[in-house]
C-alpha cells in the first residue's frame, strides 16, 4: 500500500457520503505529507477536520519549496468549494451530513467523483516529485497496509489505513518522534468517545455503513447501518460527555447512559435469553458426567454456594461479590483490563462455580448489570480465542467476537474463559498471555475477564508468567480469586441433603480431610451408598477404572484388568504432569500402556486401546487423543504414580513436575495406605535433590513439590523441624516447636500458638502472628517478612514492623526506610499502579491508599530518587480525565 493507493479515487458505484467522507481523508493525506515536507516542527493539530485540513494546507503549503507543487496543493484545498449539488459546495454537504442533516437529494455524482479524482492525482504528483524524504511517522504501515496519521495523545497514536479500522500505536520511539514535532491535539474527551462509538459498532454495524463526526462542542453525530435479522436499518445517533465525564446517549426518549445505546441495539433481554438456553445445556452436560462416574447419586445433587478469596484481603465472598467488587474499580479509569484468574484445587468445583455465577447475571431482572458471557474450551478444536468466541456466539445469532468485547469495554458484559489452557492458542506459546494478547489489545484496558485453567500445572504457569505482564501494550491488572475449600457448615448442607452421616468411626482423618473438595465429597456420597466395602480411594479409581474398561470389553472379554489399568493410567498421569498438557496422544498412550506392561502392545492391544481416545483439540483434526474425564482423577492418579515409583524415581519426578496441594494431600493419604507411615522419606529425598541445586532460583518445580508435601507433613508436628527452599502460597504451621525455614518463599504464612518460627535468607510476603505473639519469631527473623499482622495491627515495611514487635526504631524515619516502607507496599501491590501524571497523587485507587501515609512532598522525592537509580520507570497511559503514568518497578526489592 502507497500514497497512490491511499488517496486513489473510490469507484463509482460507491454511495455519496463515503466519496465525500474519502475527500476529507484526501485532504487528511496532503496535510500530512506537508508536514513530512517540513522536516521539522509543526504546527499540525489532530485529529483535524475538512475545514482545519483545508486551512493547514493553505498556510503548510510553502514547505513543498516547488511552485508547481505549491499551486496543485492550493486547488486540492480549494475543491471543497466545488459544488456538486444545487447551490451546495461538498464542504456545505459534508457539514450538513455530517451535523445530523438529511441526505442531499440529486448529487451530481459526475462532479464529485471529478473532485475525489483531480484530487488524487494531484496528490500523488506531489508525493512523486521528492519533496519529502520520509513518511514516517506521519504515516505508518498498519496490517499490511500504509495508514495517516489520525490523532495523536502523549499515550497514543492513532493511524487511519484506506480500509480497515484505525489502529492505536504505543510505541516509544514513535510517540516520542510526534512529540519532538510538536503535534498538538483537540478535544480528546470527544475524540476519544467517537473513537470507542466507532470500535463498538462494528460488533453490529453493517460493514464500511459507519460515519462519525466530531466537532466540539457539537454532539458526536453517527450515521450508521444496524445488521438485524430483517436486514439493516440506517440510524443517526448523538452522543456528548458531560462535565463530570459522563458519557451520555441523546436517544428520541431523552438523555441515557451509553450502556443503555449498546444494550438496546443488541436487544438486551433478547440475548440474555439466548445466553441462558446455552449456559442450560453446559449445566446438563456437567451432570451428566457426574452421572457417569457415580452413578449411585440418581438425584439431582443440591447446590452449594462456594466461596471465593481475594488474593491479599482476609474476607471471603462468592464470585458475584467478588467481581463487583473488582469491577466497580473499572469507572476511575480507562488504563487496565481485570484479568481475574480463579484458582483452586482440582475438584473444588471452578466450573460449576462459574457456570453458576454466569446463571446468576443471566437471570437478573430488570436494569443493566453485566452479564456474564461463559465460554468453555471444552471439545473446542479452536486454535485461538477469536475463533472460540464466533463460534460459541454464533447460536445467539445476536453476538459476535466484536460485539461481545463491544459490550465488555462497557462494562455491560464479563467474559468468562473455563478451561482457557485447553486452547491450542493457548498452549502453542510459553507465557499464556501471549494467547490473551488480541482480546485485551481489543479491550483497550477496559473490561473484566475471569479465567480458569482446567490444569493446575497450567495455572502454575499462568502465574509464573503474570510478572512479564507488562511487555504487553494494554498489560492487565492480574487479580487472583482463590476457591476456597469447603467449610464445615457447608459440608453438612450437602451430606445432609443427600442422607450420608460423614461422621463414621470407619472413615480415617486424611479421608474427612478430602471432603473439603467437593469432587471427593460427592465421591463420598457415592461411596457410602454403594455396597462394596473397599477403601474410599480405591472406590474413587474403581469407579473410573469401571468406566473405562466398559470401553475396552471386546469379543475376547476385558482387554486389561483393573490393576494393570490403573498402572496404565499413573503412567498416563505422569506423561500429562510433565508435559503440562490436558491430554496425551494416542502414541503417548501406547507407551504408557508398554511401560506398566513391561512389554511391548500387540496389535489387538493397540487397536482396542484407541478406544478409550477421542477426538483431539491439541493435534490435528484426524488425530486422537486420551484424558481424563475430571483432573481430579488425574491428581490422584498422579499421587498414585508417586507412590509406586522408587523412592529415586519418584523424587526426580517430584523435582521436575510441581504438584497441587491436593495431590500432595492424596500422597501422603495412598501413602499411609500403602506404606503404613508419612512420606517422610520421599520428602527427604527431594529435600536431598533441591539442596544440591547452585545456583538456587526460588521457582523450581521442586520446591513448589517440596513445599506442598511438608506442609502436609510437618507443619502441624510437635518436634522441632526445618524445612529448606520450599515454595508454598498459604502455609499454617501449627503443632510446637521451632520451626526453621531456610531460603523459603511463601507468600501467607500464619503461625499458631506453641510454634518459634526462625527464618533464614527467606522472603514472606505476608506474616499472620495473629494467633500467637511477636515473641514466636527469633532473632532478626523479622527483616525477612514484608507485611506482619501482630497485635491486631498489620505493619508493612521494616521500620511499622519494628515497632508492631516493640523493638527500638529511630524518633524519625530515615531515607533508607521511607525507601523500605514505599518499595515494600508497591512490590505488594497486585496490578498496574496508574497515578497522576502532574503530581504522582493515587488517580482513585484505594488499594494506594498507602501513597498518603507520609506527605506528597515525600512521595514525589522517593519517585524522583528511585527513578534516577533507575529502580521505577513511569510509563504513559491512554486513560479518561487528567493525564495518568503507570508506575512499574524494573526489577523485585530484595
Amino acid at each position: 500500500m502507497t500514497i497512490t493507493d491511499l488517496v486513489a479515487a473510490p469507484d463509482r458505484q460507491q454511495a455519496p457520503l463515503k466519496t465525500l467522507a474519502h475527500v476529507e481523508f484526501q485532504l487528511r493525506v496532503l496535510g500530512l505529507l506537508c508536514a513530512a515536507a517540513a522536516g521539522g516542527p509543526t504546527k499540525l493539530k489532530t485529529p483535524g477536520s475538512l475545514d482545519v485540513w483545508a486551512r493547514y494546507i493553505t498556510l503548510q503549503r510553502s514547505s513543498l519549496q516547488c511552485d508547481a507543487c505549491q499551486s496543485a496543493a492550493l486547488d486540492v484545498a480549494d475543491s471543497i468549494a466545488t459544488l456538486v449539488a444545487e447551490g451546495t459546495s461538498i464542504r456545505q454537504m459534508r457539514n450538513q451530513v455530517f451535523h445530523g442533516g438529511p441526505t442531499p437529494q440529486n448529487v451530481d455524482l459526475d462532479a464529485l467523483h471529478a473532485v475525489v479524482s483531480a484530487n488524487a492525482e494531484r496528490i500523488v504528483g506531489i508525493h512523486e516529485h521528492g519533496h519529502i524524504d520520509r513518511l514516517e511517522p506521519f504515516f505508518l504501515p498498519i496490517s499490511g497496509e500504509l495508514g495517516a496519521l489520525h490523532d495523536y495523545s502523549e499515550a497514543c497514536a492513532n493511524y487511519w489505513p484506506r480500509r480497515g479500522p484505525a489502529t492505536d500505536v504505543t510505541r516509544t520511539e514513535v510517540l516520542e518522534e510526534l512529540q519532538k514535532l510538536g503535534l498538538q491535539s483537540h478535544d480528546r474527551v470527544l475524540e476519544n468517545f467517537a473513537m470507542d462509538i466507532e470500535k463498538d459498532l462494528r460488533g453490529f454495524a453493517e460493514r464500511d455503513s459507519i460515519l462519525a463526526f466530531v466537532e466540539p462542542p457539537e454532539p458526536i453525530m453517527v450515521r450508521w447501518e444496524l445488521r438485524t435479522s430483517d436486514g439493516t436499518v440506517p440510524r443517526v445517533d448523538r452522543f456528548v460527555v458531560t462535565a463530570d465525564q459522563a458519557r451520555i446517549w441523546q436517544s428520541e426518549s431523552g438523555p441515557k447512559p451509553y450502556q443503555a445505546f449498546l444494550a438496546q441495539i443488541c436487544n438486551w433481554k433478547l440475548l440474555k435469553e439466548r445466553l441462558l438456553e446455552q449456559l442450560e445445556e453446559q449445566v446438563a452436560l456437567e451432570g451428566l458426567i457426574k452421572e457417569e462416574l457415580f452413578p449411585e447419586l440418581k438425584e439431582k445433587v443440591p447446590h452449594v454456594p462456594a466461596q471465593v478469596r481475594l488474593a491479599g484481603e482476609s474476607g471471603e465472598a462468592t464470585i458475584t461479590q467478588a467481581c463487583q467488587r473488582i469491577t466497580e474499580q473499572t469507572g476511575l479509569y480507562n488504563s487496565h483490563t481485570n484479568l481475574i484468574t480463579l484458582t483452586g484445587e482440582a475438584g473444588s468445583g471452578k466450573t460449576h462455580s462459574l457456570l453458576q455465577f454466569a446463571r446468576e447475571s443471566l437471570s437478573q431482572d430488570g436494569g443493566l448489570n453485566p452479564l456474564a458471557i461463559y465460554i468453555s474450551s471444552s471439545g473446542a478444536s479452536a486454535n485461538s480465542l477469536d475463533t472460540l468466541l464466533d463460534a460459541r456466539m454464533a447460536r445467539t445469532r445476536i453476538l459476535d467476537k466484536s460485539s461481545v468485547l463491544a459490550l465488555c469495554r462497557a462494562g455491560l458484559a464479563i467474559l468468562v474463559i473455563d478451561g482457557f489452557d485447553e486452547l491450542l492458542g493457548f498452549r502453542t506459546y510459553d507465557n499464556p498471555l501471549t494467547g490473551l494478547k488480541p482480546i485485551l489489545d481489543a479491550l483497550r484496558g477496559r473490561g473484566t475477564v475471569i479465567l480458569s485453567a482446567r490444569s493446575s500445572y497450567s495455572e502454575a504457569r499462568l502465574r509464573q508468567n503474570l510478572e512479564r505482564r507488562n511487555a504487553l501494550e494494554w498489560p492487565p491488572d492480574v487479580q487472583t480469586l482463590e476457591l476456597l475449600p469447603w467449610k464445615r457448615e457447608q459440608l453438612k448442607a450437602l451430606i445432609g441433603q443427600l442422607s450420608i452421616d460423614a461422621v463414621r468411626p470407619d472413615v480415617p482423618a486424611e479421608v474427612q480431610r478430602l471432603l473439603t473438595t467437593p469432587f471427593f465429597c460427592l465421591a463420598f456420597a457415592a461411596w457410602a451408598r454403594s455396597d462394596g466395602t473397599s477403601e474410599f480411594l480405591h472406590f474413587v479409581v474403581d469407579a473410573y477404572l469401571q468406566r473405562e474398561r466398559r470401553k475396552l470389553t471386546g469379543l475376547g472379554g476385558s482387554l486389561f484388568g483393573s490393576d494393570v489399568l490403573a498402572d496404565i493410567f499413573s503412567e498416563v498421569a505422569e506423561l500429562i504432569a510433565r508435559n503440562a498438557l490436558p491430554e496425551v496422544s494416542e502414541e503417548d498412550l501406547e507407551l504408557a500402556a508398554s511401560q506398566a506392561l513391561g512389554r511391548d502392545l500387540t496389535k489387538e492391544e493397540k487397536r482396542r486401546l484407541i478406544a478409550l481416545c477421542g477426538m483431539s483439540a491439541e493435534w490435528a483434526e484426524e488425530e486422537l487423543s486420551f484424558r481424563f474425564t475430571h483432573l481430579a482423577i488425574a491428581e490422584q492418579f498422579l499421587a498414585r504414580q508417586v507412590t509406586r515409583l522408587p523412592l529415586d524415581q519418584a523424587a526426580a519426578l517430584l523435582f521436575t513436575v510441581p504438584v497441587s496441594a491436593l495431590c500432595a494431600q492424596l500422597i501422603v493419604s495412598l501413602y499411609q495406605t500403602e506404606h503404613g507411615q508419612a512420606p517422610t522419606a520421599l520428602i527427604a529425598a527431594l529435600q536431598q535433590k533441591l539442596n544440591a541445586v547452585e545456583p538456587y532460583a526460588s521457582d523450581l518445580p521442586g520446591a513448589i513439590s517440596l513445599g506442598e508435601l511438608w506442609a502436609h507433613v510437618h507443619a502441624t508436628a510437635t518436634t522441632p523441624r526445618t524445612a529448606r527452599r520450599i515454595k508454598v502460597e498459604n502455609l499454617q504451621i501449627g503443632g510446637s516447636g521451632r520451626v526453621s525455614l531456610q531460603e523459603a518463599h511463601i507468600q501467607n504464612l500464619a503461625v499458631g500458638p506453641g510454634v518459634e518460627l526462625a527464618l533464614t535468607a527467606s522472603r514472606i510476603d505476608r506474616l499472620d502472628l495473629s494467633k500467637t505473639t511477636g515473641a514466636a519469631l527469633v532473632g532478626d527473623s523479622y527483616q525477612q517478612v514484608l507485611e506482619m499482622l501482630v497485635h491486631g495491627e498489620l505493619a508493612t515495611g521494616q521500620t511499622r514492623i519494628r515497632h508492631a514487635l516493640g523493638l527500638p526504631t529511630d524518633a524519625t524515619e530515615d531515607v533508607d526506610e521511607i525507601d523500605n516502607f514505599y518499595l515494600t507496599n508497591i512490590s505488594l501491590v497486585r496490578g498496574p499502579i496508574v497515578i497522576n501524571a502532574r503530581d504522582h497523587a493515587p488517580a482513585g485507587d484505594k488499594r494506594l491508599d498507602w501513597i498518603r501515609e507520609y506527605p506528597p512532598a515525600t512521595w514525589q522525592s522517593f519517585l524522583r530518587r528511585m527513578q534516577d537509580e533507575g529502580k521505577i520507570v513511569l510509563e504513559r497511559v491512554n486513560a479518561s480525565g487528567p493525564p495518568k503514568v503507570r508506575l512499574r518497578l524494573t526489577e523485585r526489592p530484595d
